[in-house]
């Protein structure tokens, strides 16, 4: 902006009839009048001076050719590699040192809207003295915050600013001291204090959290989380970030907390020291060239107990507050031709005292070869491998393998009107028993799967939409070659054996519906609707209707609207219900969504019925309100409720939220303890601020 401002300007002085011009190898000077003795440069009225680091403007500037200095009189205006202004009444610049010196001054930082007011500031190479000054990033006249300090100092190449006795106004009203303060003018990584959070609660007492950052290279970093609470204990969490390459990100996390005696005994917790460790390392690009890709992600958590997580307190999901834990490692390799991948996964049951009894899949490994043409362009396979290691300390494990094969061959009729699919699938299940209570033997399952499909995909314009329809029909047959050992839910139901189980595939006729309405002008899709269902036919071969599933999508100008069901015939009954709804209108946006799930006869399922709730609606610039609800209809429970409030001014913010939460436990006398919790946070831009939580009430359940 400034420097389109002094370039017009220029224009248009350089127009004007009366404009003078000097020319030098390190500046252009234009102004009304110019005149020259011996070394001295005198410029009068509008002078405009601009370098390859400068811009510059007064009244008056006299430039001395040997020395290479400029003095500016009234009305001066210099901008620094177009980021930072300074206005002045006087100023000296030394441009062989870029020494400069100003009086008054008032600095304006472009990019933070921090502006500073001295009585005098004196820059030598990258370090601007100042004194007496005010300083703030609201307006310049009547700033609703502000920093007034005897001295300070300011780097302008690492942005940051050094105050000295230093007080804290709110209008006019001075409401800290500190004789020093400093802080970043930008948001260069660097070593310092985070925001902390200061709290309070009935129970736990004074609580307070003082992130340390530390930030050695550009490339790592090292984040330091004290804690302490009055009535409970104290702990520390550390963090360490790491980027190995462009395509990676690496962070590693270990805590620890020590419970008070007194009130470790009272609410008789499991552990009186809770710790745990966390690593998480995403990496692409590890293996791979320009013909492939490949992925490892990995994301291992291990803790003593859940109040390890609950007293880290780290923005995280809501399953993160569930009591099982799970770890996994992920490693893909993926190609035009082919994909593998190595899979393995732990499970934390902090409700157990020992998980020796938990099952394990450590690892799984995949393999998956693409539909190639064989033979014939029409006629493809593919092949799909796996191998899971399902593994514990106490109780049965086994070694899986799982082996598919299909073959298929489309062709069309019609004029393309409709397609004709053959395929046959060969499916292998053996399973390796070991550390069995009763005498099992190895398992193995073969079957052949033989379909007939046919499809068509339809679509027809209209003036100011296209509707596309896709119909297909597929009959499946099924034959067991072998069913040899011991093979859950085929011919044994040990329930040892329910963690393996096997699907046989019935015969049936499976139909589905795919339609859409899409917008004529930029195709963007309207609606959607699927319907899917499916004719059984058991060991009687009488036909039984399967669940049936309906499927509706629409978008509209505002939001997404959209519902999925699923309906037992067997049972005559909605086994599944999902629903959701977005809006968004001007300043306001609404989320609503709705799950339900029956356990009928037949369905398999659990009884479940929950709905959630996100409001937010923004009153002006400044002002923004929210609500959010999580609610649990099976349970009559709130795991999760809020308000809030925000004022996000341009140099100042402040956010309130009142929370009901659910938080599970370790406690041997509740389950999980209810929360009302108000959290605050004050910021003042861009020197940082403060985060506040007040737990208003606690109860156990």
């Amino acid at each position: 902006m400034f420097k389109k401002l002094v370039f017009i300007c220029l224009v248009a002085l350089c127009t004007s009839s009366n404009a003078k011009e000097v020319n030098d190898d390190k500046f252009q000077m234009v102004a009304n009048k110019v005149d020259s003795q011996n070394n001295l440069i005198t410029a009068y009225g509008d002078v405009v001076i601009f370098s390859s680091n400068y811009y510059a403007s007064a009244q008056k500037v006299i430039y001395n050719k040997k020395n290479e200095t400029f003095e500016f009189f009234d009305d001066v205006l210099i901008i620094k590699d177009n980021k930072i202004q300074t206005q002045s009444d006087y100023a000296f610049l030394d441009n062989k040192t870029n020494a400069l010196f100003q009086k008054p001054t008032l600095i304006f930082e472009g990019e933070t809207n921090l502006w500073i007011n001295s009585t005098k500031s004196n820059k030598t190479n990258e370090i601007v003295s100042l004194e007496k000054s005010i300083l703030s990033s609201c307006d310049c006249e009547d700033p609703d915050w502000s920093i007034r300090v005897s001295s300070a100092e300011y780097n302008s190449e690492t942005k940051w600013l050094s105050t000295f006795n230093t007080r804290l106004y709110i209008k006019d009203v001075p409401v800290l001291y500190t004789p020093y303060f400093g802080f970043s003018t930008d948001n260069t990584r660097r070593t310092g204090l985070l925001i902390p959070t200061i709290g309070y609660g009935s129970d736990e007492g004074f609580m307070y959290k003082q992130p340390i950052f530390i930030a050695p290279a550009p490339n790592y970093d090292i984040e330091l989380v004290p804690q302490y609470r009055s009535k409970r204990g104290k702990g520390l969490n550390t963090y360490f970030r790491y980027a190995d390459s462009q395509y990676s990100t690496l962070e590693v996390g270990a805590g620890f907390f020590k419970e008070d005696s007194d009130y470790f005994e009272e609410n008789e917790l499991e552990n009186q020291n809770h710790y745990g460790w966390n690593i998480d390392y995403k990496r692409t690009k590890l293996f791979s060239d320009a013909d492939s890709q490949d992925g490892l992600f990995v994301d291992i958590s291990w803790l003593n107990d859940i109040e390890y997580r609950n007293l880290e307190n780290r923005t995280r999901d809501d399953e993160d507050n569930e009591k099982k834990i799970e770890s996994k490692i992920n490693y893909f390799y993926n190609t035009s031709k082919y994909y593998t991948g190595m899979y393995f996964r732990h499970y934390i049951d902090t409700t157990e005292e020992s998980n020796a009894k938990t099952m394990q899949e450590l690892p799984q490994a995949h393999f998956h070869k693409y539909s190639q043409p064989i033979i014939l362009d029409n006629l493809l396979y593919s092949t799909d491998i796996r191998y899971t290691n399902y593994y514990r300390e106490e109780g049965i494990t086994a070694n899986r393998y799982d082996i598919n094969i299909p073959i298929s061959y489309s062709m069309s009729f019609f004029d393309d009107y409709l397609q004709l699919t053959l395929k046959n699938e060969t499916v292998i299940n053996h399973l390796q028993y070991d550390d069995t209570t009763t005498n099992l033997e190895d398992g193995t399952f073969i079957e052949n799967i033989t379909s007939v499909g046919v499809s068509t995909d339809l679509i027809k314009p209209y003036e100011n939409f296209l509707h596309t329809v896709n119909l297909s029909a597929a009959y499946v047959d099924a034959k067991t070659i072998e069913d040899d050992g011991d093979l859950y839910s085929i011919n044994n139901t040990t329930s040892e054996l329910n963690f393996f189980p096997i699907s046989k595939t019935k015969r049936s006729i499976q139909l589905s519906l795919n339609q859409s309405i899409y917008d004529n002008e930029d195709l963007k899709q309207i609606i959607n609707h699927k319907l899917k269902q499916s004719i059984i036919f058991d060991e009687f071969d009488d036909p039984k209707l399967d669940n049936m599933e309906n499927e509706l999508i629409y978008n509209y100008f505002l939001g997404k609207v959209s519902n999925k069901v699923i309906y037992n015939h067997q049972d005559n009954a909605f086994i599944e219900n999902s629903t959701s709804f977005s809006f968004n209108y001007n300043d306001f946006s609404l989320r609503l969504g709705y799950y339900m799930s029956k356990d009928t006869p037949n369905s398999g399922k659990e009884d479940l019925e929950s709905y959630r709730v996100d409001a937010n609606y923004k009153i002006s610039n400044d002002y923004s309100i929210g609500y959010y609800t999580n609610y649990n209809l099976e349970e009559s429970m709130r795991t999760k409720q809020g308000v809030l409030f925000s004022i996000n001014d341009i140099c100042w913010r402040l956010d309130f939220r009142f929370e009901k939460e659910m938080e599970a436990s370790s406690s041997k006398l509740y389950d999980r303890k209810e929360q009302d919790i108000l959290y605050v946070q004050f910021l003042l831009k861009p020197i940082g601020g403060l985060e506040q939580e007040y737990k208003l009430r606690k109860s156990e359940k």
